[in-house]
């Protein structure tokens, strides 16, 4: 294992140096024809944050193709980076021929090695900052989502999106949805006016209360934020970015993807019970052009009942999106169709083989924005504009790249 943590800090990449940095990079990373350096049919993909979901999307990328390799593993902490390695290896990952990676500079590391693409499944707040990096060094990139935790995130990562397209990349993102057959069939009817001219979508979720890692003694205040981002919103961006980015996303499109104007604020209902002292009530509503809404809420606290309802509301019935059904009528995948994860993984391999070429990464920039958009009208109370978040400001790039072990 090569252990970072005894290099320096990681260098933050800003803006300026990111757009500065050599397009020859990019132009020789990959081959016309599917092959990649030096002449091999391999895939060589690196892995940016070894928790569940990180993992997962390797297994997946390996089973889309008996070309790829995982050929690069990084996390910031060791032990987390071990529990992966070992999981790949049981799977015939191994070896890391470019190596296992852990500390603060481990996204550099692995991004940096000699790989052609790479999988970034980190805690959002770092994703800007390792989309850029990736683009910089001409890697294909599949991020997950959401791509940053507040407007200036988002910019730099549609920022860095932007020249991955100059570069001829393939800029894939983790909204599976787009890539789950009945899923798209359900949007697919809709725009074809199954349920009349669209005017309003509702999402609304009721859960728990997330997971939570115990604080082990010799944790930093730091470690255990990392290791427990999921309720840390400056890791995180909360429930409306890491929760809710995937059902903003699946309304949205099936909106059309209208032009987005203005959120505001939906003043909760009914108060939460004062006796419970860890809790989230949260709702805000989103103008489109055209007069389309979209209206987002948000419950989490102990003890409540799951409710996951997501929906399309037109001038001649509805759609479930959740249900993938339109009047009753359900939609189904073809038999032996893989999951929405399993098929947005494929179909990134398949892009990196001479396939049709992934570039949803700026989709989800515009998802994400719009959650940023919902989620800071529903916490001031004051109408926020589409066209405010997307205007250049002082605000601090992202932070430097660190792996969670959770995600």
């Amino acid at each position: 294992m090569t252990d970072t943590s005894r290099s320096p800090s990681a260098t933050t990449v800003n803006r300026r140096s990111f757009l500065e940095g050599s397009v020859a990079l990019a132009a020789a990373t990959a081959i016309p024809g599917g092959a990649f350096a030096a002449g091999s049919d391999r895939i060589r993909v690196g892995l940016v944050g070894c928790g569940g979901r990180g993992v997962g999307a390797a297994l997946q990328a390996i089973a889309a193709d008996a070309g790829v390799v995982i050929a690069a593993l990084g996390d910031r902490f060791a032990d987390q980076l071990d529990v992966a390695a070992a999981t790949l290896a049981a799977a015939g990952c191994s070896p890391f021929v470019s190596g296992l990676f852990h500390g603060e500079r481990a996204a550099e590391f692995v991004i940096g090695s000699d790989i052609d693409a790479v999988i970034l499944a980190t805690p959002p707040r770092f994703r800007p900052t390792e989309i850029a990096t990736a683009v910089r060094a001409g890697r294909h990139v599949y991020a997950e989502a959401p791509v940053g935790i507040d407007a200036a995130g988002v910019r730099f990562a549609a920022a860095a999106v932007e020249e991955g397209q100059r570069r001829g990349l393939s800029l894939a993102s983790g909204l599976q949805s787009r890539h789950h057959a009945p899923t798209r069939s359900t949007v697919a009817a809709v725009a074809s006016g199954s349920i009349g001219r669209p005017l309003r979508a509702v999402a609304i979720h009721h859960l728990g209360l997330p997971w939570v890692r115990p604080r082990q003694l010799g944790w930093s205040a730091e470690e255990a934020a990392i290791r427990n981002w999921i309720g840390d919103e400056q890791l995180s961006g909360g429930v409306f970015l890491e929760h809710l980015v995937h059902a903003v996303d699946r309304c949205s499109w099936a909106l059309g993807e209208p032009t987005p104007l203005m959120a505001t604020a939906i003043p909760a209902a009914v108060a939460l019970p004062r006796l419970l002292n860890r809790g989230i009530e949260s709702a805000a509503r989103i103008a489109f052009a055209g007069g389309t809404t979209l209206e987002i809420g948000i419950i989490r606290r102990e003890g409540i009942e799951d409710r996951v309802e997501e929906a399309v509301l037109g001038s001649r019935g509805g759609a479930d999106l959740r249900q993938c059904t339109i009047g009753g009528e359900a939609f189904a995948g073809a038999p032996g169709d893989a999951s929405g994860h399993a098929t947005c993984m494929a179909s990134f391999i398949e892009s990196l083989k001479g396939g049709q070429h992934r570039d949803d990464l700026a989709a989800a920039c515009r998802s994400t924005m719009l959650a940023v958009m919902a989620r800071s009208a529903a916490a001031s109370g004051a109408p926020v504009a589409w066209h405010d978040l997307w205007r250049p400001s002082s605000a601090p790039l992202p932070s430097r790249p660190l792996q969670s072990p959770m995600v």
